[in-house]
């Protein structure tokens, strides 16, 4: 078949075949295009190695975002809840009227370290509530857990206890309007 292609073809001294000069323009530029072809595609494979690293990048600073932001909602609940033992008994001792403009006052034989907590949370989170956005009850009873120092269950909620104090805390205006406590009216108990 070269035998074919060299004796339709003029070929030169150094034994090329020889073409016109329209055709070598056009043979030139067709390699130039080639080769801009083949740089193109690694510039692009390397670009899309850049990019698959920048989304592995990005991944994982959204995680670790995540879980910073999940900690220090956490510190910043348990932080909220703090309020020194003493205070709240001072408050307890001092007299006046059943219904204040801040609240109820409750006259209590004595107050133990749990009620201590419940109060100082039911301060902290129900007294100055947005009512479209109340806080969730597994914030409220991840910080009573902190603050009575009770673990968490296995799978990272809130200790059971923990779960039924918040509960126990939760307005009951709030509870009608979330219908997630069903019980029965007083009148029929």
């Amino acid at each position: 078949m070269m035998k074919e292609l060299n004796a339709r073809t003029p070929v030169g001294m150094d034994g090329r075949p020889l073409m016109p000069p329209a055709h070598a323009a056009l043979d030139l530029r067709l390699q130039r295009a080639e080769a801009d072809v083949r740089r193109l595609t690694r510039c692009v494979e390397v670009k899309d190695r850049q990019l698959c690293e920048l989304r592995q990048a990005l991944a994982h600073s959204a995680t670790v975002h995540y879980l910073v932001e999940d900690r220090l909602q956490r510190e910043l609940d348990s932080l909220r809840i703090r309020m020194p033992d003493e205070a709240f008994e001072a408050q307890c001792h001092q007299s006046g009227a059943d219904r204040t403009e801040r609240g109820v006052v409750i006259r209590l034989p004595y107050v133990t370290s749990i009620l201590s907590v419940l109060f100082d949370a039911m301060c902290m989170f129900w007294e100055n509530i947005d009512r479209d956005h109340p806080p969730k009850s597994m914030t409220v009873a991840r910080a009573i857990d902190e603050r009575l120092g009770l673990s968490s269950q296995l799978n990272g909620e809130a200790s059971r206890s923990g779960q039924a104090y918040a509960s126990a805390i939760r307005p009951d205006r709030v509870k009608e309007a979330d219908n997630r406590h069903h019980c029965r009216p007083a009148a029929g108990r």
